[in-house]
């Protein structure tokens, strides 16, 4: 009876989610090229973001758990002094409920913050800004040295960088989170174990 219950919210969620405009865009490029669903999604996902689509319109209200925040162009020259800097308004998701409660009962709190860190300045970065540690530690309630040490023991732990201001010198040459997961993808691994293996950002 459970089973059945689980079984329908998860339908019926799915069901609603092919209401979208993003899941309409992937069909199309599913049907009109040889890409798989996987490739689709990420192509729908930027295209929804340079359009100013759904979550990126900038009429777009905030959704549960997500905070506009003023952070740095990604243009700006590492070095440049943060008051001669130009900065921009973006959207940050701070808390997702589901997969930030899933990984802190499995891992405990610093996995949950790191998980929240890495989401945060890869939304920015697609925003084209950078968070610094000081931003991180601001937004998470905790001081610098704690965001410092959970980004480095991650970088450790996954070989890649975590795009902050900070890491701005390495970001060209160096393998962010999403560039490791398109790497599994390219080496055949399937794209349900890379969600369920990098969703855990740190199991430590």
């Amino acid at each position: 009876m459970i089973s059945d219950t689980i079984n329908r919210k998860e339908d019926s969620s799915k069901r609603l989610a092919l209401r979208s405009n993003t899941s309409t865009l992937v069909n199309v490029i599913v049907e009109g090229t040889s890409c798989s669903r996987f490739e689709s999604e990420v192509i729908a996902d930027k295209a929804v973001e340079v359009f100013g689509i759904g979550p990126y319109s900038p009429d777009a209200e905030l959704q549960p758990g997500q905070m506009k925040w003023k952070a740095i162009s990604a243009l700006e020259p590492a070095g440049k002094p943060l008051a001669a800097c130009q900065f921009k308004i973006i959207t940050l998701t701070v808390h997702q409920l589901e997969d930030d409660q899933e990984v802190y009962l499995k891992y405990g709190r610093s996995a949950k913050r790191a998980n929240q860190i890495v989401r945060m300045c890869e939304e920015c970065y697609d925003q084209e800004c950078l968070l610094t540690q000081e931003d991180l530690a601001c937004i998470l309630d905790c001081d610098v040295k704690t965001v410092r040490n959970d980004i480095r023991d991650y970088q450790k732990k996954h070989e890649c960088l975590v795009p902050t201001r900070g890491n701005k010198k390495d970001i060209g040459p160096g393998i962010t989170h999403r560039t490791k997961a398109i790497e599994k993808f390219i080496q055949g691994e399937c794209p349900e174990d890379i969600a369920r293996n990098m969703q855990h950002l740190s199991g430590l």
